[in-house]
């Protein structure tokens, strides 16, 4: 630690180290303005904590492995947590100045990687580059720089990176490279379907003024880079100024005419990327080149964020087109454009620009390999990133613990969706513009409950009015279905013509009480009806036990029929079988006044008939034919308490019943007509159609 300067460089120095220490916050500013609101917090503790880490790390052994004493040009061994000596007043200075130039390196991983990176990860990747790459790297190029004695081995060749192009911005882009390759994309950034998905920053306004400060530093990043106040420092200002100014308008205009219109941050990276390309060589450019490199600068901006979402890579904030493309150009320009005197008199411009592209190859193949090994080494065990929900839900809370009166608000909001709960207002912070923003929320919130209210109030009475529709339906529904059968009555709903059908063969049964006359003659109207009423009650349930369909009743007679309106091949047995069952019944029923027990008179045909709806009011189901006619008579011509069948009918039920042949009676319009009597049953009819596959519906 020889070398001394004046007091007026040191000054300078100390000026240009606060310069640079300003970036500290353009890039919080800028960062936080990109990143969306949830994470905002996040990434500003990201820029604060590692400056902090830079410092612990780069004092105890960084500043040593860069500007130790070099062991084969590759790395210092000397310097490790230096102590000053007493009355020199430079190295503390000149370290300093190195210390900020570290920080900036480090920092700018952070908004690369933002909104998806534990902390504790981002700290790991800090400590790398502070404390491993950037000090190492610094040495092959800047070794020498605090004795101007011994030189890294970059430095050696002729390799020039007068401020960092390579050394500061491109270690810390290869490192953001690495890292976003390990860690992927951010949530519904590159969904399956349809293009890249933009994500808005939460406050562009705030990143434009982290640019400004970015400006402002970058005039002692610079400057400061001569290690001293010297005739030389104005035009490496200009320069830098001169650069950034063609970048941004070379930006602006490039995204203006490919995309329609002038993207927001389009100037402001613009800016950035000629900043870093200009870095390299603000010391041997003229204010021309320094417009032609920042003019490059700026157009490979969009290109290469087009690029990176080709192979979808997530960076952030640009940080990867920025300050790795621009670090890179800015290296190769030294070798196309800087001035041979100023940098090395006897090299060769072919000579510089070929050890220009060794540096790049070189640093940015140490960076990005061993952070990309240590990367993907960590992420094996333990994933460098947040999971889904704790990054839907933004790294300020589920990192830090850390809210602000607008995600509050939105926290609130968010509850209120997902549970409906809409009885309570969300809280409001007066005098605020999120306050104000709660209390117009809750005026809304509370027209919204009045209209529930009303909404609720209706539908109830709606519930109401068409449940008592519902009730006066199904009403109407059993008496149509009392008067017609199922089939009859949607056929008649559906279709307003004439219903009519015609059975091949069917089984109609009819049934006379015998003398019922004269026994009501002397009875109560009431009385009558009672009996009659309590005796076609049972006979009804036998009729859906056997699926049989009631037909009508007429005074004391019943009329029922098998096989309609949906065809049953069972039919006969199924109405003979009803039939006993009304013998049975009726046998037990006796007048308790007159002590006369009831006798029926009972018979059955099987033969064809059309069936039908007859009228418009007061509609019947009904049938006709020869077949109905004879089943009549066989009743009327029956013989009290007995089951008068056809020869037809006879035929079709001798496995279930026995059988007496009455024989020929005469018959208006038939002459003689063949009948037997049903003697008893041989078999149950569960016994006899179960064989069938027959089940009842009633009992």
């Amino acid at each position: 630690m020889n070398i001394e300067k004046s007091l007026i460089d040191i000054l300078w120095v100390l000026v240009c180290s606060g310069l640079v220490l300003i970036m500290q916050g353009g890039f919080l500013v800028l960062e936080s303005g990109l990143t969306r609101a949830k994470n905002s917090i996040n990434v500003a503790i990201k820029n604060v904590a590692d400056f902090g880490v830079a410092t612990l790390l780069f004092y105890t052994f960084g500043f040593g492995l860069m500007f130790g004493a070099t062991w084969n040009g590759i790395i210092g061994t000397s310097l490790f947590a230096p102590v000053f000596p007493e009355g020199k007043a430079w190295p503390p200075t000149f370290f300093l100045f190195q210390l900020v130039f570290c920080g900036t390196s480090a920092t700018i991983v952070s908004g690369a990687v933002a909104e998806r990176l534990k902390f504790h990860s981002y700290l790991i990747a800090t400590a790398l580059i502070s404390g491993v790459i950037y000090p190492i790297a610094g040495h092959w190029c800047w070794g020498g720089s605090l004795t101007g004695e011994e030189h890294g081995w970059l430095a050696s060749k002729g390799f020039h990176d007068f401020a960092g192009s390579t050394l500061v911005h491109s270690v810390g882009g290869w490192v953001s490279l690495a890292l976003l390759l390990v860690v992927g994309p951010r949530i519904g950034r590159f969904p399956e379907e349809g293009g890249a998905k933009a994500v808005t920053g939460s406050n562009l306004p705030m990143a434009m003024l982290g640019g400004i400060l970015l400006w402002f530093g970058w005039m002692g990043f610079n400057g400061g880079s001569t290690l001293g106040f010297n005739e030389k420092v104005p035009g490496i200002i200009l320069n830098t100024i001169i650069s950034s100014g063609f970048s941004l308008m070379v930006a602006m205009l490039s995204a203006w005419l490919i995309k329609g219109f002038p993207e927001a941050t389009a100037p402001l990276n613009g800016s950035l990327a000629g900043l870093v390309a200009i870095t390299a060589g603000a010391d041997c450019f003229t204010p021309i080149q320094a417009a032609i490199i920042g003019s490059i600068a700026g157009a490979m901006v969009l290109p290469a964020e087009k690029l990176l979402e080709r192979f979808k890579i997530d960076d952030a904030v640009g940080a990867i087109p920025v300050h790795l493309i621009g670090g890179i150009w800015g290296t190769i320009a030294v070798g196309l454009f800087g001035n041979l005197k100023l940098i090395d008199p006897n090299i060769e411009r072919s000579s510089l620009l070929v050890i220009q592209i060794i540096g790049i190859v070189s640093v940015g193949g140490f960076a990005f390999g061993l952070s990309w090994c240590i990367f993907k080494f960590l992420n094996t065990f333990s994933s460098l990133r947040v999971d889904g929900d704790e990054e839907r839900m933004g790294l300020n809370i589920s990192e830090h613990k850390a809210t602000t009166e607008l995600i509050d608000l939105f926290l609130a909001m968010d509850y209120q969706r997902k549970t409906g709960d809409l009885a309570v207002d969300v809280p409001v912070e007066p005098f605020t513009e999120v306050g104000q923003i709660a209390e117009r929320y809750n005026l809304v919130l509370d027209t919204v409950r009045t209209t529930l209210a009303e909404n609720e109030k209706a539908r109830v009475e709606i519930a109401n009015a068409y449940e008592k529709v519902q009730i006066e339906q199904d009403k109407a529904e059993k008496l149509l279905l009392n008067i017609l059968p199922g089939s009859i009555a949607e056929e008649l709903k559906s279709n307003v013509g004439l219903i009519a059908d015609s059975y091949p063969n069917v089984s109609i049964l009819f049934a006379d009480i015998v003398g019922f006359t004269k026994i009501s003659a002397s009875m109560k109207p009431e009385s009558v009806v009672r009996i009659l009423n309590e005796v076609f009650s049972h006979f009804d349930v036998l009729a859906e036990k056997y699926r049989l369909e009631k037909i009508k009743t007429i005074g004391d007679a019943y009329m029922a029929v098998g096989g309609l309106p949906v065809p049953n091949q069972m039919h006969p047995l199924l109405v003979a079988h009803m039939a006993w069952d009304m013998k049975e019944i009726l046998s037990r029923f006796r007048l308790k006044r007159m002590g006369t027990k009831l006798r029926m008179r009972i018979g059955i045909n099987t033969g064809p008939v059309v069936a039908g709806v007859i009228g418009t009011k007061k509609f019947i189901y009904d049938i006709w034919g020869d077949a109905v006619n004879l089943a009549s008579r066989m009743e009327s011509h029956g013989v009290a308490g007995e089951i008068q069948v056809t020869e037809s009918t006879a035929d079709l039920i001798r496995s279930d019943f026995a059988l007496t042949e009455r024989g020929e009676i005469k018959v208006k319009g038939k002459g003689l007509v063949k009948t037997f009597l049903i003697s008893h049953r041989l078999r149950s009819p569960e016994e006899s159609l179960g064989d069938l596959g027959y089940s009842f519906s009633a009992s």
